[in-house]
């Protein structure tokens, strides 16, 4: 029974996402958009923290780098699709590739606070190379490729390109994370000492799971950039981190689908309480507080327990002898 219910959920979702721009107004069309390639970034941390164990507060460095590389490209230079693109997602790969060699030598606090670290010196670089950066200026004017004949300034054509995207990159991630490899991360984040005992390269496999979130979180900031038209240094704030560890917290970072709902949760609040009062930062934040104490495990962590709970009552108890 309740595999027909989720593959029933999954159907009336694909069909609520493919037919949305049809019926949904402009305003709620950004916002969606806004939520899926935000949801990309959280993902990227979700995948680290619950899976290699490895909480990352410097996902916005591979995310910031991708879309300061499209920004300056397109406006700065002049140069046409693909290859704003492939330098941001390349070059957020090779980032991450080299913070990676540093980072994964640590553990627990002093992994979160090396990776702190990473996205506030790339901060002070995007504030300093004023010559390139435009520091607090910023670089304005970012607009969508032509992809195959299809314009993505086109608010329709750019989220069904986002859309198709996450889906891509949602099932890679989800892919890994029941391959060997995936195992092996959940393992490592149990127990490293233990894998290490059964001849599993610890640091190799920790350090191939960063370097593919980075890749995961440049991509998401090559669509924030087209999306935005516009990158500043904040894109490098710790502000930033700070709420994607919230939302993926809220959401819960054990699936994929944690980090998602909790972008939408957020994201939908700061849009509808903000236009109620300027206190919204104060509602999400005793929001976040409440999910904690009431469900430590995220939104879907609670749900998740509750459908198990049901589950059990419903089954029929076993006859003893």
């Amino acid at each position: 029974m309740r595999r027909i219910w989720h593959w029933a959920i999954v159907v009336m979702g694909a069909a609520l996402l493919v037919t949305l721009p049809g019926w949904m107004p402009a305003y709620y069309l950004t916002l969606t958009n806004r939520i899926l390639f935000y949801s990309l970034l959280a993902v990227s941390f979700s995948f680290l923290a619950g899976r290699a164990g490895m909480t990352s507060l410097g996902q916005v460095a591979f995310f910031g780098f991708a879309a300061y590389a499209v920004g300056i490209m397109s406006v700065r230079y002049s140069i046409a699709f693909p290859w704003p693109v492939v330098v941001g997602v390349g070059g957020a790969t090779l980032l991450a590739a080299a913070a990676g060699l540093i980072v994964i030598r640590t553990t627990g606090i002093y992994f979160l606070m090396i990776t702190l670290a990473l996205g506030q010196v790339m901060w002070g670089v995007a504030n300093r190379w004023v010559s390139l950066t435009h520091a607090y200026d910023g670089i304005p004017g970012v607009v969508p490729p032509v992809v195959m004949g299809v314009a993505l300034k086109d608010p329709r054509n750019f989220y069904f390109a986002l859309l198709a995207t996450s889906l891509v990159c949602l099932t890679v991630m989800l892919a890994i994370t029941r391959s060997h490899f995936g195992l092996a991360l959940r393992g490592i984040a149990a127990s490293p000492t233990r894998m290490a005992a059964l001849g599993y390269p610890v640091s190799l496999l920790r350090y191939l799971a960063f370097v593919l979130a980075g890749t995961l979180a440049g991509i998401s900031g090559i669509f924030f950039v087209y999306h935005t038209g516009f990158v500043h240094t904040s894109v490098f704030d710790l502000q930033r981190s700070v709420w994607i560890l919230l939302v993926s917290t809220l959401g819960g970072v054990a699936t994929f689908a944690g980090p998602v709902v909790g972008v939408a949760i957020v994201v939908l609040l700061e849009s509808f309480i903000g236009q109620l009062t300027h206190r919204h930062a104060t509602v999400i934040g005793t929001l976040f507080m409440l999910t904690i104490i009431l469900a430590p495990h995220g939104v879907t962590g609670h749900l998740g327990s509750v459908a198990d709970h049901i589950d059990r009552r419903r089954r029929p108890s076993t006859p003893r002898d």
